[in-house]
């Protein structure tokens, strides 16, 4: 798509959707002019507001936070705009990117939310106001609104995408990641991020498939999505699908996922939380004094034992290449108060392994329901090839406008 395309997009979508922070099309218009040459080259990029672009604010989707523009640009803003792309917009984000929601309604159907924290970058590309969007996920704030949304969503290995120039959560498992409407853009973007080329599966494939992720299981129909998934890819020749479990020592990761995820916050956001903290918002706030009473031994000992739960992981992958499993407990759900629950991304989350979100079907609600590779912790150009193998097969092409 090009400038004009994304233009119109946002003439039509934008007061719906409100999926932009600080829209100006003067702006718009200067970057795409000054966008060089490269791989991504006049790519409109939208970028989750707690991530820093100079000349800009960085608000994270609240208002206590200083006006004041940046002198640069987060390194991975950088990085992007060498290889071409120019900054289109900044995106909503819930607040702090935790689960007090913004504004930005769902593309497929406004009344619906279109997932947290990273709303606005996948709404954004859903609705084709931008090419690529960066967003970040702390526990499932890529995987689950892209599922949302019914577009693709990456969260990188963790070691890939440590990013200067974010509010911090939880800076051992916080990690930049994109939305794409496709499979090749991502790996475009990917390739020339990485300086790694694009790969093609050249044995069979080994899918592990999964049902039950150790937490309140999924609804029926994204059951049925991750089974059907299972179905198409069984036909092809150089695919060899298998019903699988997680050990169940993962089970108790869950919980430490959180106490970690709390206690590095209350470290992280303590400068803030000590000018702010009688504003912060409700959800954030209590997490933040949670983390407060987890000691730093205890802290030590989360992350002790998330090497052990990564380990437990990685293990799968001495029989598997990828694992299919439900990114999102099912569609969007109805209502902006809420912004759904990402237990179905935490385990690659808290083990910091590539996780990839592509859209498989829709529910009886005309909503999509997204399911979820994950593959070996640093091999995320392998797991992307999975993808695009996985998107041919399940051959889902409808777009919500």
């Amino acid at each position: 798509m090009n400038f004009n395309s994304h233009l119109q997009a946002v003439h039509s979508h934008e007061p719906t959707v409100k999926a932009l922070v600080g829209w100006n099309e003067e702006y718009a218009r200067h970057q795409a002019s000054q966008a060089g040459d490269g791989p991504l080259s006049g790519w409109a990029l939208g970028v989750k507001d707690i991530i820093d672009v100079a000349g800009q604010p960085t608000q994270g989707g609240v208002d206590f936070l200083p006006n004041a523009a940046k002198s640069s640009s987060a390194d991975i803003v950088e990085r992007l705009e060498s290889l071409g792309a120019y900054v289109f917009s900044k995106t909503v984000t819930t607040s702090l990117a935790y689960f007090d929601p913004g504004p930005t309604t769902n593309p497929w159907n406004s009344e619906h939310t279109p997932g947290g924290s990273s709303s606005g970058s996948a709404a954004a590309v859903a609705a084709g106001m931008v090419r690529l969007a960066l967003g970040s996920q702390t526990i499932g704030s890529i995987g689950r609104p892209a599922a949302y949304c019914g577009i693709v969503g990456f969260k990188p290995s963790y070691e890939r995408m440590i990013s200067s120039g974010m509010i911090p959560f939880s800076p051992s498992v916080d990690t930049a990641g994109f939305f794409t409407t496709n499979m090749a853009d991502l790996q475009t973007a990917c390739a020339a991020l990485f300086n790694e080329p694009i790969t093609e599966n050249q044995k069979t494939l080994n899918v592990g498939l999964i049902e039950d992720l150790l937490c309140a299981p999924a609804d029926p129909e994204m059951i049925n999505a991750v089974r059907m998934t299972g179905d198409k890819l069984r036909d092809l020749d150089n695919v060899c699908v298998q019903a699988t479990s997680l050990p169940d020592q993962l089970r108790t990761a869950y919980d430490n996922h959180v106490n970690l995820v709390a206690a590095e916050l209350a470290v992280s956001q303590a400068y803030l939380f000590e000018k702010y903290g009688s504003q912060y918002p409700p959800k954030v706030r209590e997490l933040y004094l949670k983390g407060k009473k987890i000691s730093d031994k205890d802290r030590q000992e989360c992350l002790r034992q998330r090497l052990h739960y990564h380990s437990v992981l990685d293990s799968m992958f001495d029989r598997f290449d990828v694992l299919l499993a439900p990114s999102a407990p099912g569609g969007a759900l109805k209502g902006l108060a809420i912004t759904g629950d990402p237990r179905m991304n935490l385990i690659a989350t808290h083990t910091r392994v590539p996780a990839l979100t592509l859209p498989a079907q829709l529910n009886q609600y005309g909503l999509p329901l997204g399911i979820q590779l994950l593959g070996r912790l640093g091999q995320d150009m392998n797991l992307l090839s999975a993808g695009a193998l996985v998107e041919s097969a399940i051959g889902f092409d409808v777009r919500p406008v």
